[in-house]
């Protein structure tokens, strides 16, 4: 049984991944019907593992420096929302034998 997961269209490539054994990822141009790259098996992995050692290089040709600064500002009111953010804190009072949360009724030894 053959399983393929969908493909991803970016506008310029195809992208599929084949799941049968050996496993195939096709990456074929729209504009060239003729042109096809198919990567199998371990050798996916080396290409993942290449563009992750690469990433930043990646990331410094793709990015433009507006980008990359309305990311670096999003990231930063992210992060400030967070610290303004305090969530309200959890009291307990502990009689020796039993540990109450400072909201909730104590509990009697009828109960």
């Amino acid at each position: 049984m053959t399983q393929k997961r969908p493909a991803h269209t970016t506008g310029k490539w195809n992208f599929h991944l084949h799941m049968e054994q050996p496993l195939r990822l096709r990456i074929t141009s729209e504009q060239d019907i003729d042109m096809q790259l198919t990567i199998e098996g371990h050798e996916i992995s080396m290409l993942l593992d290449y563009l992750y050692e690469q990433r930043e290089y990646i990331y410094e040709a793709t990015h433009d420096r507006e980008t990359r600064l309305s990311e670096a500002a999003e990231h930063a009111s992210l992060i400030q929302q967070r610290e303004t953010t305090r969530e309200k804190p959890i009291r307990y009072f502990y009689d020796g034998e039993v540990r109450i949360l400072a909201e909730q009724e104590p509990l009697t030894s009828e109960q």
